[in-house]
């Protein structure tokens, strides 16, 4: 029937107390007769139900099936989103109350996946394929004196261009007519939910390798890379002088820099003194912006360097990293940033240097049983999770990478 686009919240009075949530659980006659006798209204009314939490597990025991056959051939009004423009169309009021069960189901599941994504990047919309994000670079004539008199000098300005790239994904599932006259909630409910955790768990896994270009920045840098500059794809990290630009003075990786101590923060913290802006002058990074960026096998490590208040080894010295320390960071962390490395780190300010694109906010679309599908294999029930995102570095002077040893990630 198309896309489910859920109503405005409205302060209209609710269902009827003889429409109830939870047990006894809901009134499946109540219900068809309000869809009957209010088919206009019942899409919003079913929406200010699922708002006040009606759910899936609130459908009765063995009750599927009755509402199922209670709602199916009941016509009410929807709206359906057709190329950007919202119409109102009538429907089986069944799959509207799936799909609105379903879409909160999967913004449940998604909502409860624990992810660090969000803290790594600057999120931003844009239909277009391909983002150009242009730069303008100040070219000074370094004068420090202008006398009186004489004309003051005329700055240069050049351009740099970063492009930010687009990856459409997505998954879906169809709910069989048997499963519904098994009353087979539990199981319904399972599999909607899986649409919610592998969505957030892709788009999470999608951030993770671009914020540490796994892929252009291995030791043979391949496609994907998160740094397009100047139409071109560059490895990001690299020990190299001067690369991946210019600004990048001493490089942006630090080799044989495990994370032990304090030492080792401040040989990343001295590689990103030295990165400079488009006028060749030195950036200032306030540490204690930043993130320090590690896997779960540095967690400790990393909790025990940030959460010591004097310089261990040291009599009476402060510990500039510590809890009050001038330096110190925000610590980050997850469990799949193992996948990738247990010992490479990073810190920076990420969000600076990191943009993610929605081409395509998550989008959700259910089906009902007045389809084709229907017809072919008795497919009572469609949903379709899809978005379109992609990560892309905006510059390169702004976060570090630190390796145990002089391998990148890829090939460990």
């Amino acid at each position: 029937m198309g896309e489910y686009k859920p109503q405005p919240r409205s302060r209209a009075p609710r269902f009827a107390a003889n429409v109830r949530v939870g047990a006894p659980g809901l009134d499946i006659e109540a219900l068809r007769q309000r869809a009957l006798s209010d088919p206009k209204t019942f899409g919003r009314k079913l929406d200010e139900l699922i708002g006040d939490g009606l759910r899936w597990r609130d459908i009765p025991s063995r009750r599927l099936s009755d509402l199922y056959h209670a709602l199916a051939d009941v016509q009410v009004e929807a709206t359906m989103d057709c190329m950007g423009r919202q119409r109102a169309v009538m429907a089986s009021a069944f799959p509207l109350l799936t799909g609105g069960l379903a879409v909160a189901g999967v913004n449940d599941a998604y909502d409860a996946m624990p992810t660090i994504g969000e803290q790594l990047v600057t999120d931003f919309e844009d239909s277009k394929k391909v983002t150009h994000i242009v730069g303008i670079t100040s070219e000074d004539s370094k004068i420090d004196r202008v006398d009186e008199a004489n004309d003051f000098p005329e700055i240069g300005a050049g351009e740099e261009r970063f492009d930010i790239m687009h990856k459409r994904n997505g998954r879906r599932l169809s709910i069989t007519a048997e499963t519904i006259e098994e009353n087979d909630v539990s199981g319904v409910e399972t599999r909607i939910n899986a649409l919610g955790e592998i969505a957030a768990e892709l788009i999470e896994e999608q951030t993770i390798e671009r914020v540490t270009d796994h892929y252009g920045s291995a030791a043979s840098p391949a496609e994907p890379y998160v740094l397009r500059y100047n139409g071109a794809g560059l490895q990001l990290y690299n020990a190299t002088a001067e690369n991946p630009g210019a600004r990048a003075g001493s490089g942006t990786r630090v080799t044989n820099n495990a994370l032990v101590d304090n030492t080792d923060l401040e040989a990343a913290r001295l590689l990103i003194a030295n990165m400079l802006n488009t006028r060749g002058k030195r950036i200032n990074v306030p540490l204690n912006q930043c993130i320090l960026l590690v896997p779960d096998a540095l967690v400790n490590v990393a909790d025990r360097i940030l959460g010591s208040e004097m310089e261990p080894g040291v009599f009476n010295e402060l510990n500039p990293w510590g809890p009050r320390g001038r330096y110190r960071p925000k610590l980050v962390s997850s469990p799949k940033l193992d996948d990738y490395s247990t010992s490479a780190w990073y810190l920076g300010m990420f969000p600076r240097q990191f943009r993610r694109k929605w081409k395509l906010r998550a989008e959700y679309v259910t089906l009902g049983q007045d389809t084709e599908s229907y017809l072919r294999s008795r497919i009572a029930f469609q949903m379709r999770v899809a978005w379109d995102c992609e990560i892309g570095a905006v510059d390169y002077v702004y976060v570090v990478q630190c390796l145990s040893g002089t391998t990148a990630p890829a090939d460990e």
